[in-house]
């Protein structure tokens, strides 16, 4: 029987940072072993535990994002588009498509949109415009998907060109200390009264206070918006309930 091609939407844990800890965990134990010092041995030691703990638990991670075929991860792309309470009429952009999961999404659920996908692609992620092309095309809806290269930081596109925007667990991996600019960057793109849906680690550590973040949300004349927990979504393991993974997520509906 021949094979049927099934859509590469990757792991949000990416292989190379598994590698890279497990190279460095790796030369500070032959370091260890190497070096007779007492004081320099004990520090050693001591930076080979922590790569070692970082090691096993991206390891984890990795294995709770892949497990039953990236479940987790689909569900929580879900709960970021599920929700929108669009006609599925116009045009619709995801920021930061990675491997075009939720452009395609929303491709599929509305079939008279046409869906952008626009990221930088860049290291350490495996995520390429390739892989883009070839899901959509797998998904059957290459017709109505575009990929194209772009920074969240400038988009190229026109005030107002789009009636939909999203963006999935983007922004806080931006490198711009201020993230505001880029929720306003994101905004620029969308027509009065379109609808936007980001979901990110909204927390003190990535946007600042966050009292003064959502002041500055309603300084910015938004129709409506909300933030809601993704957790009141989806089932979050323990293990991933961590500032840098997804137990602080949220998801920022609005209208324009």
């Amino acid at each position: 029987m021949k094979s049927i091609d099934k859509p590469n939407y990757g792991n949000w844990v990416p292989r190379r940072m598994i590698m890279v800890l497990l190279i460095l965990f790796c030369i500070f134990c032959v370091l260890f072993i190497l070096i007779n010092v007492g004081i320099i041995r004990g520090i050693l030691i001591a930076v080979s535990v922590i790569f070692g703990a970082l090691l096993v638990y991206m390891v984890y991670a990795h294995w709770l994002f892949g497990k039953n075929d990236g479940e987790l991860q689909k569900q929580l792309s879900n709960a970021l588009l599920d929700r929108l309470g669009w006609d599925g009429r116009g045009k619709a952009l995801d920021i930061g498509t990675g491997s075009g999961r939720a452009a395609i999404c929303l491709a599929k659920k509305y079939p008279s949109a046409h869906c952008m996908g626009i990221d930088f692609w860049g290291s350490p992620w495996t995520y390429s415009r390739d892989i883009c092309d070839k899901n959509a095309k797998i998904e059957g809806v290459a017709d109505r998907v575009s990929f194209q290269r772009a920074s969240a930081v400038n988009l190229p596109f026109g005030d107002g060109e789009y009636d939909l925007v999203v963006s999935n667990f983007v922004f806080h991996s931006v490198r711009v200390v201020n993230k505001l600019p880029l929720l306003k960057e994101a905004l620029r793109v969308l027509k009065k009264g379109g609808l936007f849906a980001f979901q990110d680690l909204f927390n003190k550590q990535f946007y600042g206070d966050m009292d003064i973040f959502y002041k500055e949300l309603q300084s910015w004349g938004l129709k409506k918006f909300k933030l809601v927990d993704s957790s009141d979504f989806v089932h979050i393991p323990v293990a991933l309930r961590v500032e840098h993974m997804v137990g602080n997520a949220k998801i920022l509906y609005g209208v324009k």
